[in-house]
């Protein structure tokens, strides 16, 4: 259905999963590595050298700061938590407007909407709002879930890559990330175009396609322990 109301202007069904590959790399070394608690034990010591004795963050204080959550008018200013809820916005405004159920003038009383029911957030003008983004001028339409199979993607691989490399955290603190290259060389990199979509690479590289329990169990663990809520 989806596809079918894409047409010809923007991506199918099967380009908007490979392009989640492609979004799933960035966001494996963003989310999984740099913001990851090991990243900033390895990271801290460089810093403080760098800027003297001024510096006397802790490694747990840096990796709380890069992790802060706060609501965001800006999707790419947003945090890896509240992230998604502006790809799911900006797709439920789409798909509005490409099956004819939106108007196009009617876009910013919609995404301001949204934005108060989904984030609590008064948007103050249309450029911290439906502005904000090149993707619909450009003509990019279907584009915006990539960042969310993305993030779904990585987080699955980060998955497998600890079981493959049992000690990758550690190897993280130490700035050891060789043999983690190595392991996305060989699941992903090195097949291109070789797969015709997502699920199938997954499939065959870590057994089961594309699952999003791996995310919503990442973030929870995660965010839960950040901010003390169990």
């Amino acid at each position: 259905m989806y596809e079918q109301n894409l047409g010809n202007s923007g991506l199918s069904i099967d380009s908007a999963l490979s392009m989640g590959v492609h979004e799933s790399q960035s966001l494996f070394w963003e989310r999984h590595v740099g913001l990851s608690k090991s990243f900033w034990r390895y990271a801290t010591p460089i810093l403080q050298e760098s800027f003297g004795e001024s510096f006397k963050y802790s490694p747990e204080e840096l990796y709380g700061a890069v992790n802060a959550v706060s609501r965001s008018f800006i999707r790419v200013e947003a945090d890896e938590l509240t992230y998604p809820l502006h790809v799911i916005l900006r797709y439920t405004i789409e798909k509005e407007v490409i099956e004819g159920k939106l108007d196009v003038s009617g876009i910013p009383s919609r995404w301001n909407g949204l934005m108060k029911d989904t984030l609590s957030v008064d948007v103050p003008s249309d450029s911290k709002g439906c502005l904000q983004d090149v993707h619909w001028s450009m003509l990019a339409f279907g584009y915006f879930p990539t960042y969310l199979l993305g993030a779904a993607c990585a987080a699955q691989l980060a998955h497998f890559c600890h079981e493959d490399i049992p000690d990758m955290d550690e190897k993280i603190s130490k700035g050891e990330f060789s043999e983690i290259k190595a392991w996305l060389t060989d699941k992903v990199h090195r097949h291109g175009s070789r797969y015709k979509s997502l699920d199938q690479l997954l499939t065959e590289q870590v057994g089961e396609p594309l699952n999003p329990q791996y995310f919503v169990k990442y973030l929870k663990d995660k965010y839960t322990k950040l901010y003390k809520c169990d």
